[in-house]
């Protein structure tokens, strides 16, 4: 083939397909930069539909993706260069299978010759996510042979019934590029075709669903906003227990959000009491953080009843008797609920709001990180979103928040630290967003932050530093302390000053929980508030805030 029949197949292969991913409702993309992928970056970049954000770190590049695809569950692109640059995406690929995010990973590779050669920057991509995505191919070379068409819509199309719906989630597409890798770049007008209507799923059992006498409803983080179901389940007989992540809590007067304080602290008679008075347990959505829930769910006799969006049912801590998927509110409004007692839903509601006071109570008689997360989720507008990462921020953050008026978010399909800094950066394109975040974490994806500096993204960054792995002295680890520090505290000893600087944040350092003010939690720019604080320290006022939570508890009369 002459060179100009190759970049005339080249053009159209790379155009026709970014124009095909635009349809299906691709809007953005994250480009890492590199040769082998020149066509494909070229081709979105000149897409008028399409918005490029250029990211020189793959691992990070992934986890901003993920970030902006978490607030509306909208599909992302992801495009690198051939080689290890693919390899770093594993992490976010893996965290956006188990949380349902469309991810589309376009991912530049060395022509069939090349492979296997020893050729430089060559490694096996071909379906190397291939236990993380629901769906991989991968292109031929482009030609100027007839089927090319059909094949591009066939491939986009059976890619895109994972951008949405049942089973969404990432996807993977390998696309091998022979030299020359420059498209036309005036072949424009291969962009033409309209955005498709988003399919509605709408999955109900035939025959609907009966419950009766009293039940629990946890429910879980979910794609969906659940604002309307919340008159059906406002009912005697139901007891609703929120995960910190189910926004549905800021609207449902009634519901439950103290529940891991509450089944870390329960005596076995009111467990009894539970198991002599609740009739069902219905599980929305996914599964909740609280350990102590889960723990409380896996050995519960009730009969549970799982409602997934998803087909991929997440069955943990315990199988359900039996799951449905579909539409979330379209399954809850075909549950008839039987009339019924209260049954645990007064003494539960009270329990919830006497713990609320015994915190605002005492919480002044502490200084510690759960002091600190108390006065940042109440000096936080409603309007702010807050990103919490794992390990001790969202422990922190379930046991802390009592108003339940931000939408909170975390990355809870895998539960890692790697990409909380570049998620939150995604999410803050969207929405203005408060992380709060240990330094651990925030070293592991510290490199993320230069897309706030080259994206002019806002962001309000609290670090708690207490040098090292906090968590792990809440864990059996911490009674060896032969080996503790070195294997699990971790201490790295840093400043986060030089970090600010070095990515043009503004910087603050305190120690004072007074410097917490509402002024602070809505400074505009971008800003990184470093918090220094004492690992004992910290796992001695939780202890003896969690002891006095223990009181009230098991003080309630059943």
């Amino acid at each position: 083939m002459n060179p100009s029949g190759h970049q005339e197949a080249l053009t159209y292969q790379v155009f026709t397909l970014m124009d095909l991913l635009q349809s299906h409702g691709v809007q953005e993309i994250v480009i890492s930069p590199g040769s082998r992928s020149t066509p494909l970056a070229l081709a979105a970049e000149l897409h008028p539909d399409i918005h490029t954000h250029i990211h020189p770190d793959e691992r990070s590049a992934a986890f901003f993706a993920l970030g902006l695809a978490k607030v509306e569950r909208s599909p992302v692109g992801l495009i690198c260069t051939s080689g290890t640059a693919a390899a770093n995406y594993l992490p976010a690929i893996a965290e956006a299978d188990l949380s349902h995010i469309p991810l589309i990973a376009l991912t530049a590779d060395r022509p069939h010759e090349l492979r296997d050669v020893g050729a430089p920057q060559a490694i096996n991509q071909r379906d190397m996510y291939r236990n993380y995505v629901r769906y991989y191919t991968e292109l031929p070379i482009a030609d100027v042979h007839d089927s090319l068409p059909n094949l591009l819509e066939t491939k986009v199309m059976q890619c895109a019934q994972y951008l949405r719906g049942l089973e969404m989630g990432p996807v993977h597409i390998n696309i091998p590029i022979r030299e020359p890798l420059m498209p036309d770049m005036t072949r424009t007008d291969l962009f033409f075709r309209t955005p498709k209507a988003l399919t509605q799923y709408k999955t109900v059992p035939e025959t609907g669903i009966h419950l009766d006498g009293h039940g629990i409803v946890l429910i879980g983080e979910t794609v969906e906003e659940l604002d309307a179901i919340t008159p059906i389940l406002d009912r005697d007989n139901l007891t609703v227990i929120t995960d910190p992540r189910q926004h549905i809590r800021r609207n449902l007067a009634g519901a439950i959000t103290h529940q891991d304080l509450i089944f870390n602290s329960m005596h076995p008679d009111q467990f009894e009491r539970l198991e002599r008075e609740v009739d069902f347990i219905v599980r929305i959505g996914e599964p909740l953080t609280s350990k102590a829930t889960n723990k409380f769910l896996a050995q519960s006799a009730i009969p549970q009843y799982l409602i997934s969006e998803h087909q991929t049912l997440k069955t943990f801590p315990v199988a359900p008797k039996e799951a449905y998927v579909g539409t979330i509110s379209e399954i809850v409004k075909s549950i008839e609920f039987s009339s019924g007692s209260t049954g645990p839903k007064a003494w539960l509601m009270a329990l919830d709001a006497r713990i609320s006071k015994r915190i605002e109570k005492y919480i002044a008689d502490y200084d510690d990180e759960g002091r600190f997360m108390y006065e940042i989720i109440r000096h936080t507008p409603p309007q702010r979103a807050v990103f919490l990462s794992n390990s001790m921020p969202i422990r922190d953050g379930e046991r802390y928040d009592l108003d339940n008026t931000q939408r909170i978010y975390a990355n809870r399909g895998a539960n890692g630290i790697d990409g909380v800094v570049s998620t939150a950066l995604g999410m803050a394109v969207k929405t203005p967003l408060t992380l709060v975040i240990g330094d651990i974490a925030l070293y592991h994806d510290m490199n993320g932050l230069i897309m706030s500096k080259l994206e002019d993204i806002d962001i309000n960054i609290i670090v708690f530093n207490n040098n090292g792995g906090g968590i792990f002295s809440f864990l059996p680890q911490n009674d060896n302390q032969e080996h503790f520090e070195r294997l699990f505290g971790t201490p790295l000893d840093l400043d986060f000053r030089h970090t600010a600087e070095l990515y043009n944040f503004n910087y603050m350092h305190t120690d004072k929980v007074e410097d917490i003010t509402s002024g602070l939690m809505n400074r505009k720019g971008r800003n990184i508030i470093e918090i220094k604080t004492d690992r004992v320290t910290n796992v001695e006022s939780h202890q003896d805030l969690r002891r006095q939570i223990e009181d009230v508890v098991k003080s309630v009369e059943i």
